[in-house]
């Protein structure tokens, strides 16, 4: 059971990651573009690499797994590295490059557990019927897969990773291009799926239409590759001829289906936990190309929670805590119908901050020791537990704060 765990309004990650844990999170979704992680030959970004440091850092302490997605195509966007994107996906040096990539993700990636790894994300969606392309990304993918699990089992004391890539539902169940990947996964260890409860002009099915889309999932491919669904969602939004009960009839759909096929459906991973807003939503009209309303207000709307303030639980994440308690995934509490957050174990405030924080927790006697852990897992200050603690001896960033006897949490420290 996983999440793409976005943040509402208030930008609050700790009390975003804790109501996905609440609602039974074991992996955390994780997307990195491999343009923006390696803009070119030689070259790599700063800050994805702390993001990966920090993702490395805050997630293994939380216990929680990471599926990670590698973009070399994201939908219909190349995120190929300039100095490579002329070349076939399977060039020696487009391989060579990728296995660098790994290299050095790897290195920044050395406690968190890793779910699964996937390699670029509805590749399908860009390449249409083209052959050749899904041919020569099953080479780079043959290539890729075992020195990426090599470089995980060094790193985990032995552990397997599965690697694979992912396609959209549509793609992974026509006739014509359903073939195509299949050649492709060929060389995946699981296959990889998105799928949004939607039809092509972006306005909703039938919620109860996921029970048959995943039977025909299933039944186009057959054998031992579990199937994961990276990505799994449906829009709220009216503009899409939706509401707030058809996206909780598809919940209470889409773990019918599940039901059906838990001997080859390995995982959900809910898109998203909170709905987007409006300028982030209108940034990927421009990334996708794509204005149209319709298309927007999707976007904007595949959240289990609202995004202004705080954010409220829409009805259908009441219903998901309510068919996880039934089939006992975790410790959780059918909450059907309550329009309240849950509330986390430690709060920080402000945060971000400058040079000091109040921390509340549940439970916390004053002089409990506090530590403050950097992004590549050092510990860089521990202060006692007080009124307010002064932060000023911290250099502007990111940092994961842990109080004895409870969970860790995020805290952002702007420039002074």
């Amino acid at each position: 059971m996983g999440f793409a765990v976005s943040t509402a309004q208030d930008g609050n990650i700790a009390a975003a990651v804790a109501q996905a844990q609440a609602a039974c999170m074991s992996v955390v979704h994780i997307s990195v573009s491999w343009k923006d992680l390696r803009p070119s030959g030689g070259q790599w970004s700063a800050s994805v690499l702390n993001e990966l440091d920090l993702i490395n850092t805050y997630f293994a302490a939380l216990g929680v797994q990471v599926e990670l997605q590698v973009q070399v195509v994201n939908t219909v966007v190349s995120e190929v590295p300039d100095d490579i994107s002329a070349l076939p996906y399977n060039d020696p040096l487009v391989v060579q490059a990728m296995q660098e990539t790994m290299d050095t993700v790897f290195a920044h990636l050395p406690s968190v557990e890793l779910a699964a790894l996937n390699i670029s994300n509805e590749s399908d969606a860009l390449w249409g019927t083209d052959t050749l392309r899904y041919a020569q990304f099953a080479g780079l993918l043959a290539a890729v897969n075992p020195h990426a699990k090599a470089l995980y089992s060094a790193s985990h004391g032995g552990d397997t990773l599965s690697v694979g890539t992912t396609f959209t539902w549509g793609g992974l169940t026509n006739p014509v291009i359903a073939p195509l990947c299949q050649l492709t996964n060929a060389a995946a260890d699981h296959i990889s799926a998105t799928y949004y409860g939607i039809q092509n002009d972006f306005t909703v099915k039938p919620p109860a239409d996921v029970i048959q889309d995943l039977n025909l999932l299933v039944a186009m491919h057959p054998g031992a590759q579990p199937i994961r669904l990276a990505e799994i969602g449906y829009p709220t939004s009216a503009v899409c001829s939706s509401s707030d009960q058809l996206q909780s009839q598809f919940v209470d759909a889409a773990f019918t289906a599940w039901d059906q096929h838990q001997d080859r459906i390995q995982y959900m991973g809910w898109f998203a936990l909170t709905d987007l807003d409006s300028a982030t939503v209108a940034a990927l009209g421009d990334y996708y190309g794509l204005s149209a309303p319709v298309f927007l207000e999707y976007l904007r709307t595949l959240g289990l929670r609202t995004w202004p303030g705080s954010g409220t639980d829409k009805p259908a994440y009441g219903t998901l805590l309510c068919e996880l308690q039934q089939r006992s995934f975790c410790a959780t509490t059918c909450m059907e119908g309550i329009d309240e957050p849950v509330k986390e174990q430690v709060r920080i405030f402000p945060n971000p901050a400058q040079d000091q924080i109040s921390i509340t927790a549940t439970g916390a006697r004053s002089g409990t020791p506090v530590q403050f852990f950097a992004c590549d897992g050092r510990k860089v200050l521990q202060l006692p537990l007080g009124p307010t603690l002064n932060i000023s001896a911290l250099n502007a960033g990111s940092y994961v704060v842990v109080l004895e006897g409870q969970a860790p949490c995020l805290l952002v420290i702007t420039g002074r």
